[in-house]
């Protein structure tokens, strides 16, 4: 008897991963930036504003203001992993337009 016969869900089982639009993401997010302590308020001001003194800091609700604005995917990201630091493997899909997050790394014998 093959091991497949034996256990045949072992090797058909797919893994789904969480994917999300960009509109979800985007929402996720600033729902998140809303409620952010005064500290993380500063890091998510300097991951959106990079060339922008710290000084200058905005209000959490301002900045979720721009979140919902309409940033670009990579934005999206990077923003997803200051505001998510647990979150691992975040990255954007251009074929199925979604933001897929802790996914397992795949290892160069697995890859295609």
């Amino acid at each position: 008897m093959h091991h497949e016969e034996r256990y045949p869900n072992t090797f058909k089982k797919r893994l789904v991963m969480p994917a999300l639009s960009t509109d979800e993401a985007t929402e996720r997010l600033a729902k998140v930036v809303e409620k952010a302590k005064p500290a993380t308020v500063t890091e998510i001001y300097t991951e959106l504003f990079p060339e922008k003194p710290v000084t200058a800091v905005s209000s959490a609700a301002d900045l979720a203001k721009h979140v919902r604005s309409g940033l670009e995917a990579e934005e999206l990201v990077d923003l997803w992993n200051v505001v998510f630091p647990a979150d691992r493997n975040v990255w954007y899909d251009e074929e199925d337009k979604k933001i897929h997050y802790n996914e397992e790394s795949i290892g160069y014998a697995e890859a295609d």
